[in-house]
């Protein structure tokens, strides 16, 4: 039985600007498990990274839930979600995010550092194997 690492139930965000309401995400269901990988694909402003905002963390959804390992995200302050964000989630952002001094190796590695228990030898491995998908 696979074990469900991340679920969303009826996950809405609405963006308001200058009194008017745009609908990204209306009522989404999602269920991640442990070890798959997952491609998240649609036209451009389908609401991809507005989904992956909510799912992280890095924005709060209007409605619905996201639990991560069994809990509600929601209930995290802003230093446990950087926490989550820095031990268990890797970004690739689409716009220029990197650091402009250091290279794209060293920018995908940054991260694999900062995570507590991982070693330098561990994260390089990670960061080869990023390299040669990239």
């Amino acid at each position: 039985m696979q074990e469900t690492i991340l679920t969303t139930r009826r996950l809405a965000k609405t963006y308001v600007a200058d009194g008017v309401q745009t609908h990204v995400l209306g009522s989404v269901d999602l269920e991640l498990y442990r070890g798959d990988f997952t491609a998240i694909m649609g036209p451009l402003g389908s609401g991809k990274s507005t989904l992956l905002y909510c799912l992280s963390g890095m924005d709060a959804p209007t409605s619905g839930q996201v639990v991560f390992e069994g809990e509600n995200i929601a209930q995290f302050n802003e230093s446990r979600l950087s926490e989550l964000r820095a031990q268990s989630f890797g970004f690739v952002f689409q716009a220029a995010n990197l650091v402009s001094n250091l290279t794209l190796y060293e920018n995908v590695a940054v991260p694999g550092y900062l995570k507590r228990g991982r070693s330098v030898g561990e994260t390089r491995r990670v960061v080869e194997v990023w390299n040669i998908c990239i």
